[in-house]
């Protein structure tokens, strides 16, 4: 029983030292016309502690600080009139409510353990999860308006920052270049037209009068041949793009043109509207990569591997040959790895390698790969573009930091607070 209590004092705690309470207590600070009690703070003092953070690492003075900031932050949302979706704040709710009850075998234990521990109702737990999961809403409105719009970083000072920390950033371990070619199965250009010409023949068949269901019955790839083709209704937003503005544009009755989509190529029936619903059926044959297309890629798989072991550039056939973008652009280099986290899928395939060796061709669902240990790197510097990203998230957040605090300060200098502890 120890689990399920902890689960709804934890809870409880985490959000409780936000509500204004109407107990009689004694007020340790006003914040405009708000008041923080003592009740609230001592809750969150509880929190901390039962987060496992040390006595002597607490310090009311910053515990209050921080809900005097947070009260400033509420009195200014509801100032600026932010509004809060109320669909959203109750479906949190109920799902916040769902993991409490959980943890208990009968609706009628979670409802008795509940009260004993908190005296509260089910519906008045629901009630308590919705004005603070408000609140929560409103107060990160606000500072997505206030502070999160208002922080640029430029390259410049990404760059500037770089420089000034360049003395405390670690040297990147020695490691692995690990290099990589990829070939894609795909259906090659003939096989592509041949489906096409296959769907052509298709929609004469139909202009002659053929029945649409029967046709998706005997050639439609989708499970849904077996109903005549049938998809129901449908919606703006429930298909992929080419599919809903090709369906949409038709007519009762009429069948589309060919349409090409990422499942395939269709022919669309438009059955019936209703609303801002139509009723589809459709036929589809799928673009998949023949025996045949599979053959020739392996074949060329295997002419690169050759190549290479009779001594042509690695990075040279990546750039003309790899259907992995970035890497290829790189010559194949896929980064730099210590082996214990080389790329967890093909790990074992570096682990044997010697620098300079190659894989054999070896393929993985729809791709073929050939891997190579190119060279042992140093250690040495992070470089500039290594570290970007995460240099460019530092300054973020360092100017976040400062426009929080100003805008804070401010907020104090211009409401009316006065402290009693």
């Amino acid at each position: 029983m120890m689990k399920k209590n902890s689960v709804i004092l934890l809870i409880l705690l985490a959000l409780c030292f936000m509500i204004q309470g109407e107990t009689i207590d004694r007020i340790v600070t006003k914040v405009g016309r708000e008041v923080i009690l003592q009740s609230e703070l001592d809750k969150r003092h509880q929190m901390l502690l039962a987060t496992g953070i040390a006595e002597e690492d607490i310090s009311l003075d910053e515990i209050l600080d921080e809900m005097i900031e947070a009260e400033l932050i509420l009195i200014k949302a509801r100032e600026s009139e932010i509004e809060v979706d109320d669909y959203m704040v109750k479906k949190i709710a109920e799902q916040q409510l769902e993991s409490i009850r959980s943890e208990y075998a009968t609706e009628l234990e979670f409802r008795q353990q509940l009260k004993q521990e908190t005296n509260l109702t089910v519906n008045e737990l629901k009630d308590y999860y919705e004005d603070m999961i408000t609140e929560q809403k409103l107060r990160e409105s606000l500072i997505a308006q206030e502070i999160t719009s208002q922080v640029h970083v430029t390259d410049a000072e990404v760059e500037e920052y770089y420089q000034e920390h360049l003395a405390d950033i670690p040297l990147k371990k020695a490691s692995d270049k690990l290099g990589m070619i990829l070939l894609k199965i795909e259906p090659s250009e003939t096989t592509r037209q041949e489906l096409k010409r296959e769907m052509y023949d298709l929609k004469d068949q139909l202009n002659k009068g053929a029945d649409f269901a029967e046709l998706a019955k005997k050639y439609s790839d989708c499970p849904s041949g077996a109903n005549g083709g049938d998809l129901g209704y449908i919606e703006r937003g429930v298909t992929v793009k080419a599919f809903e503005e090709a369906a949409f544009k038709l007519e009762q009755g009429e069948v589309s043109d060919l349409v090409e989509t990422e499942f395939g190529f269709h022919l669309i029936l438009l059955q019936e509207r209703k609303d801002d619903q139509i009723k589809v059926s459709h036929i589809l044959k799928k673009l998949e990569a023949t025996p045949a297309d599979r053959a020739k890629i392996e074949a060329l798989a295997a002419e690169i591997h050759d190549r290479i072991i009779n001594g042509e550039d690695f990075g040279e056939l990546a750039r003309e040959y790899s259907q992995e973008d970035s890497s290829a652009a790189n010559g194949g280099v896929i980064g730099e790895f210590q082996p214990d986290n080389y790329p967890e899928l093909f790990s074992s395939y570096f682990k044997a390698l010697d620098y300079g060796e190659i894989t054999d061709v070896i393929s993985e669902g729809d791709n073929l790969y050939i891997f190579s240990k190119l060279e042992r790197m140093p250690a040495r510097s992070y470089t500039y573009e290594e570290l970007y990203d995460q240099l460019k998230d530092q300054v973020y957040n360092l100017k976040q930091i400062e426009i929080y605090e100003s805008w804070i300060d401010n907020l104090k200098k211009t409401t009316y607070i006065e402290i009693y502890l």
